[in-house]
């Protein structure tokens, strides 16, 4: 399931900050807490999520990144 935008305003690419999870890797079990911050449309038509995330933590150093990833990266938390 993707993350649309829909913040009522009519206009495409436009969403509240909300908690997300955010997979950039091969492996479909790992999946970073994220925030996603906005959405827009790639020069090829396709959907791409600004979400920061963080990875490590525990007995890793955590890494906070900021970026845009194709739209099937993100995954609601519900």
């Amino acid at each position: 399931m993707l993350v649309r935008a829909t913040d009522g305003t009519g206009q495409r690419g436009h969403t509240k900050p909300r908690h997300v999870w955010v997979n950039v890797t091969e492996n479909p079990s790992y999946r970073y807490a994220g925030v996603l911050i906005d959405w827009r449309v790639d020069h090829r038509g396709n959907w791409e999520a600004l979400v920061v995330w963080v990875d490590g933590g525990g007995n890793l150093k955590a890494h906070a990144h900021l970026g845009w990833v194709a739209a099937s990266h993100v995954r609601p938390t519900e």
